[in-house]
């Protein structure tokens, strides 16, 4: 189990570990990454964050003083609560963006544990001036940057091959990319302390006093 969220060890560690760090271990779970070499990894990890830093620039320049939810009223994008069940097979829902129409939806539901968890000294220390729900509105306007924009999205940028047959190569993404830089660019826009993955184990830990959910809880900020 996750130590409590009050273990001051554990809290060091965690809000020690760099955007880079905690990227890694985010890559490491991506059931595709192994297939990058050392180095690749460490470089995909780099150019995700920066990436993310990058859309967070581009935000404040064309939107200085907003917090995210007017940037996405600014961006036409709606935001919708829901109170529907946060977990859908393996995955615990926080905030997802839907790109037909573009919104962004946040589970009611699925914040609760950090509701609960993040408050008094230990938000300060987590988020700064921001709350969890401004977290988790700009990661996902990171999301609606990236389906707008030409670029080829981060996910794709880096694509190891499953398998091969002759000059013919099958190769897939790396949706953890895409994790990466969006928490990097929430982290930037909102100038939080650190890198917004550390909420995922903060949320976990309360989860995980549900024994059927702690089996199989894990995030999913799509």
């Amino acid at each position: 189990m996750i130590p409590a969220a009050t273990d001051t060890l554990w809290l060091d560690g965690i809000l020690s570990a760099s955007p880079e760090e905690l990227g890694r271990a985010m890559l490491e779970a991506d059931p595709h990454a192994w297939r990058l070499d050392s180095a690749a990894r460490s470089a995909a990890i780099a150019e995700a964050v920066a990436d993310g830093a990058t859309i967070a620039g581009e935000f404040r320049g064309r939107f200085p003083g907003l917090t995210p939810h007017a940037i996405a009223r600014e961006l036409a994008v709606p935001i919708e609560t829901t109170d529907d069940d946060p977990m859908i097979g393996s995955l615990w829902r926080f905030a997802e963006y839907r790109q037909r129409p573009a919104r962004i939806v946040l589970y009611r539901h699925g914040l609760a544990p950090l509701d609960q968890a993040v408050v008094g000294a230990l938000a300060a220390r987590l988020l700064g001036r921001a709350a969890p729900q401004d977290v988790f509105v700009a990661h996902e306007l990171y999301h609606h940057a990236e389906a707008i924009r030409p670029d080829t999205p981060i996910a794709r940028r880096y694509r190891p091959t499953l398998f091969r047959i002759g000059n013919w190569h099958w190769r897939t993404g790396i949706a953890a990319l895409s994790e990466i830089a969006a928490g990097a660019c929430a982290q930037s826009l909102l100038d939080l302390p650190c890198h917004p993955k550390v909420l995922d184990y903060i949320a976990l830990n309360v989860i995980s006093t549900d024994a059927t959910v702690s089996r199989t809880a894990s995030r999913n900020w799509a």
